[in-house]
This record gives C-alpha cells, structure tokens and sequence, in this order.
C-alpha cells in the first residue's frame, strides 16, 4: 500500500467514526420523561428507564436514561423511533436477569417517538412479594384454589409459581398469583369469584413466558388442581 493510499484510508477511517459518535442534535432528537414509582404510588429513586429498538429486552439496551431521583423523574433524549421501554431498578450489576430484590415494569411498552417531540410515561416497578402484597386485601374475600404445578410427565417443576388472569393475554403482572411453589410443586392461589385463566410462570415478571393450563370458575374453595406445563410461549 502506497503512502498516499494509506493516508487515503486513515482520512476515510476517521470521517466514518466521526458519524458513529457524533451525539443526537436536538433536531433529530426526542425527549421522554416521567416518573417511576412502587406498587403503593411512591416514587422510587434509583430506578432506569431502558430503550430497546425491538421487543428483545433481554439483552443490552440502546440507551438508559440516569438514575431516577427523588421524585421518581426520569428524563432521557434518544434518536426519533420506535422503541420498547422497560423500567428497573437493579441492586447490582445494570445488566443480566433479575436477581431477588430487583424490580421490574413488565413487559415493554412500545412507543414511536418523533424528532422535538415530547413524551411523559410513567411505570410501575414491581417484585414478586410487592405483586403479592397488591392482592393482600383481596385474599380477604377470596377463594382458596391449591394444588400442583408440574410438566406434562407429572414431575414438579422446580422453580415456579401460579397465575389466575382475566383474560388469556397477560400484560405486565397477572391479576392474582401465588408465591414460588416448594420441592413438590405445591401452590395456593387467592382469587375472588370469576372465571379466570390459570397458568403458570418460570420468572417474575413472567413477560411472555408464562404458561397457560385451563380455565377456571372461582365459585368455592378447590383442591387438587394441576397446573400442566405444556408449552411456553
């Protein structure tokens, strides 16, 4: 390679990295803001809002806003788009699956963010005992549903725990669920007179991988009942 062709190449190199890391003008941006806040309506510091450019979030986010302060206020400027949005508030590392302790929205909120435009949402951050204790008054004037969550040979699953919902799509955390099960698979479920769809979960907050098993008819306290994991989805 010739002196002038590789003095050629370093010039190109440099105007192309130039274009990756030149930062969002203020044109081409959007601003999101708003607030983060628990189960019970109080802010949360601490907490981040994490921008995905697809429905895959369990992975390295394209942009994290700072630290939520406070007040529970998030604000972030980020490319126009669409995004899928997903708040936490993670004890340890920013990244990786959620450990005990962590919170978590649910699942992602999609939205389409113009250039100069403006939008505020706000999350709920949640952990398995705060989604039990939103149904704590409920259980009151509830029926007792228990019984066993296991894989299509019969086995207990090993780390799992049940869902009733209204409706078969679940968004976010089910409307009623149990604690984690124990060795041999058992549940107790707490859930007002209704028909509900029952099913089970692996991870909290279960996202897309719950399970559902059957329907139910919450008229009276039952027993026996098996929660069947066939597929995920």
């Amino acid at each position: 390679m010739t002196r002038v062709t590789w003095l050629i190449c370093l010039i190109l190199f440099i105007a192309v990295a130039a274009m990756l890391t030149t930062p969002v003008t203020a044109e081409e941006a959007a601003q999101l803001s708003g607030m983060i806040s628990d189960v019970e309506g109080s802010p949360v510091q601490g907490a981040m809002l994490y921008v995905y450019n697809s429905p895959d979030v369990r992975r390295t986010a394209e942009f994290i806003s700072s630290l939520t302060d406070k007040d529970g206020q998030f604000s972030i400027m980020v490319p126009a788009g669409k995004y899928w949005l997903v708040a936490r508030v993670k004890k340890g590392e920013e990244y990786g699956p959620l450990m005990p302790g962590d919170k978590h929205s649910g699942d992602p909120v999609e939205i389409e963010l113009v250039s100069e435009g403006k939008e505020e949402l706000d999350f709920v951050v949640a952990d398995l005992k705060d989604a039990i204790r939103m149904k704590k008054e409920a259980m009151d004037r509830s029926f007792k549903v228990t019984g066993r969550i296991i894989d299509k040979n019969g086995e207990p699953l090993t780390n799992a725990y049940a869902i009733a919902n209204k409706s078969r799509e679940i968004t976010r955390i089910p409307d009623f669920l149990s604690a984690w099960i124990d060795d041999r698979g058992r549940f107790t479920l707490y859930i007002p007179e209704g028909k509900y769809y029952l099913g089970g979960a692996e991870e909290f907050p279960p996202g897309r991988s719950y399970f559902i098993s059957q329907e139910i008819t919450a008229d009276a306290d039952k027993s026996g009942i098996n929660i069947v994991k066939k597929e995920t989805r």
